[in-house]
């Protein structure tokens, strides 16, 4: 049996989940936590999977990302992000914070596959972290030719950053930034 600890504070998400993960004979719900207090009393060796929402609570809009970080640092290996986010900068921040696969709610019926994979070491994405993660390797791959601060501006900018805000952020000036976004292009055509 996989045994898994859902984290959702939502009752009606929580519910659908369970059912549809009480109907697979080779998974067992074990732990269902509606808060970040409620996640952490679990020890690691008790949970193969965790499926964690990712707006944990109304305190903080992205908790489940603390607190992916925080359960990593305790020995959690497999966690997977459940959410309707689809903004790509938290897709990656998610796993960032030590998240092994994230699945949009729309892919609601997937999960149990989602879940096995996950426990056998096998990651199948689905198609919305595919093209992102594909596309963010392209990034990479183009980035590799620039200098390690043109990489940083780079990388601001396809956030979607204006040029003053990147020079806020770099504590640079606005004029620097231009000439090295001009640089930039040249260099990547």
């Amino acid at each position: 049996m996989i045994k898994i600890m859902i984290v959702e504070d939502d009752p009606v998400w929580m519910k659908g989940i369970s059912d549809l993960l009480s109907k697979e004979k080779d998974l067992i719900v074990v732990k269902k936590a509606f808060t970040k207090e409620e996640a952490l009393q679990m020890e690691n060796h008790e949970i193969d999977i965790v499926l964690m929402d990712l707006t944990l609570s109304e305190d903080e809009e992205l908790g489940g990302l603390n607190l992916s970080k925080e359960m990593v640092e305790r020995g959690f290996q497999k966690i997977i992000m459940l959410t309707s986010w689809e903004e790509p900068a938290i897709i990656l921040e998610s796993f960032d914070q030590g998240a092994i696969n994230y699945i949009n709610k729309s892919a609601y019926k997937d999960i149990p596959k989602f879940i096995r994979e996950a426990f056998m070491d096998k990651v199948t994405f689905n198609a919305d972290v595919s093209s992102l993660l594909i596309n963010e390797l392209r990034i990479e791959r183009k980035a590799s030719i620039l200098t390690p601060a043109e990489r940083e501006v780079y990388k601001l900018k396809e956030k979607g950053l204006t040029r003053g805000q990147i020079a806020e952020h770099l504590f640079k000036s606005v004029e620097t930034i231009k000439k090295q976004l001009k640089t930039i292009k040249e260099k990547l055509k």
